[in-house]
């Protein structure tokens, strides 16, 4: 007589949300056997997925801080009143007197940075001959002593004014107990045929009894000097400038590079057929290509200068 005994039907046990969470997260990052020793992050669909949410994160940050469509390009959202802000927030860890925004100095400003773009420049000096200073006369601020800062291309009052205080001759201005007034001009335009964000700031204290020109009471200027443009110092100002949206994304990016690099660490445990092919080098291919882009970006969206 034979018996057949029942099959037991195994009922797996539903797996808990952090369970799927980090088998979803060890097939895209981690190379292993069940992923073939080739994470999904960097197989095409999952490059071509990251590639999209950087392009999309950077047009839509774009979008809502200046207005325009932009995939790689420099943005900025600085508004004076944060100049104003930040800026007296170093003075008052020095125990300095705020500084008050004063309007004339404020179209001095605007005055100075439309010459700028009109004549394609980008010094304290126009090419002319012009001094900041004559702006001070054109809106009739009559000054005992004045100084001027000036940046580009940076994303943020907080990092403009993290720029300047980096820089002994801008950390002087700002921190200059003289100074009693400040006026701000924030100007987007063209500047060698790339779009560009000029803040401009003029410092300065009033005199009643001496006129802008020819004064009779001795004036005290203070001109910061540009800073080079050698390639470490570039880099190192691009890097200061980015926006949190493209930390963001290089950050993406970093995490790529990684898992990139470990794959290919990985490249000798792949499947026979694909050892023949690139992908047995697709992960170092990976981490340069991911490196290189990084690169373009904060080339491409960073840059500010003082």
């Amino acid at each position: 007589m034979h018996t057949v005994k029942a099959k037991q039907k195994q009922i797996k046990k539903p797996q808990t949300v952090h369970a799927k969470v980090t088998h979803q997260a060890k097939r895209m990052l981690v190379p292993h056997k069940g992923n073939n020793f080739r994470p999904h992050l960097i197989r095409a669909h999952g490059l071509v997925a990251v590639l999209i949410i950087a392009l999309l994160a950077q047009t839509v940050y774009s979008f809502t801080t200046t207005g325009n469509f932009q995939i790689l390009g420099r943005t900025s959202d600085i508004q004076t009143v944060d100049l104003l802000i930040d800026t007296n927030k170093e003075r008052q860890a020095q125990s300095l007197g705020d500084l008050k925004l004063n309007d004339q100095l404020s179209q001095a400003a605007f005055l100075k940075a439309q010459d700028m773009l009109t004549h394609n420049y980008w010094a304290h000096t126009s090419p002319s001959g012009v001094e900041p200073w004559k702006w001070f006369g054109d809106t009739g601020y009559n000054y005992s002593v004045a100084g001027e800062n000036l940046a580009k291309n940076y994303p943020t009052a907080d990092a403009t004014v993290d720029a300047w205080m980096n820089s002994t001759s801008h950390r002087e201005n700002i921190l200059n107990g003289k100074y009693v007034d400040v006026g701000f001009a924030v100007v987007d335009g063209t500047l060698d045929g790339r779009a560009t964000t000029l803040v401009v700031a003029f410092y300065g204290a009033p005199v009643t009894f001496a006129a802008v020109q020819g004064a009779t009471e001795p004036v005290s200027f203070s001109t910061p000097k540009q800073q080079g443009s050698n390639p470490l110092e570039f880099f190192g100002t691009a890097l200061q400038s980015l926006s949190p949206v493209t930390i963001a994304i290089l950050a993406v990016l970093a995490i790529v590079a990684i898992v990139g690099a470990a794959a290919h660490h990985y490249r000798n445990q792949l499947p026979k057929a694909w050892k023949k092919s690139w992908r047995l080098h697709h992960g170092m291919y990976t981490f340069i290509g991911t490196l290189m882009l990084g690169i373009l970006i904060i080339i491409a969206t960073g840059g500010g200068s003082i």
